[in-house]
């Protein structure tokens, strides 16, 4: 190799060497960010929050669905159960504490026969009466009436007969008003004097509206109408005495 080669190559080895040691090869140092950079980067991560809250939101609204609709079906199964555990009737139970007595309906109306035994107060006494569901009123056999003024008030004195007993029982008792009563078998109207007593029946204790009139010549004495018995009696007419003997009021106490 002559002279002018080497004296061509070797400055280009130089170069290429000064170039690899040159320090354009040394990492260049970071650029400072602009403003509208660390706007857009800040507008970025918020994007980036907020689509990550809104999954989770998501994910949690998920789960308290599914939570509400499994206690929604639970629910709905215990309401199925109470409705077929009430639909479903009950076994009879065979006990006297829960049957109704003989005399009374289901729902606590007196079973009344044909005839019951009854007790009034004012009068102290009992008395067989007759059931009567075509008469309007209640009634009294009762003679002698006398209507006169108590204390400024109307008042009214009668005999009443008693089954057995020859001597009349007389009573004396506020006056209530009259009514008009005709008769079936006659045209005339009839005004009588109404009273009201208390009248014991079974258990039953009830202040009751009666007419007075003589009733002599009928079997009874005491007659219980329709207004009597309405909501508080069912008349078995195959029946007879079905409430028994009404019992004595105790005594007042002094």
């Amino acid at each position: 190799m002559n002279n002018a080669v080497i004296s061509l190559f070797v400055p280009l080895l130089l170069t290429a060497c000064v170039s690899q040691t040159s320090p354009t090869d040394a990492v260049p140092k970071p650029q400072p960010i602009t403003e509208p950079e660390l706007s857009a980067n800040l507008i970025s991560l918020e994007a980036r929050l907020n689509d990550s809250m809104l999954k989770q939101n998501t994910q949690l609204s998920r789960r308290q669905h599914l939570k509400m609709t499994a206690l929604q079906q639970d629910i709905r199964n215990l309401k199925n159960t109470l409705n077929r555990s009430v639909a479903t009737p009950s076994p009879v139970v065979s006990n006297s504490a829960t049957r109704s007595p003989e005399n009374e309906t289901q729902d606590g109306k007196l079973i009344v026969g044909e005839t019951e035994t009854i007790w009034l107060d004012s009068i102290n006494d009992s008395f067989a009466a007759r059931i009567d569901t075509g008469a309007t009123t209640s009634s009294l056999s009762a003679q002698d009436i006398t209507v006169f003024e108590r204390d400024g008030n109307p008042w009214v004195s009668f005999n009443m007969a008693h089954e057995g007993v020859d001597e009349k029982l007389q009573v004396e008792t506020p006056l209530v008003r009259y009514v008009r009563i005709r008769q079936a078998s006659a045209d005339k109207v009839e005004r009588r004097p109404v009273v009201e007593l208390t009248l014991r029946l079974g258990r039953l204790s009830e202040k009751t509206e009666f007419t007075l009139t003589d009733r002599s010549q009928m079997t009874y004495s005491v007659l219980l109408g329709r207004e009597f018995l309405k909501d508080i009696a069912v008349v078995d007419i195959a029946r007879k005495n079905v409430q028994g003997k009404p019992k004595r009021p105790l005594p007042a106490k002094e």
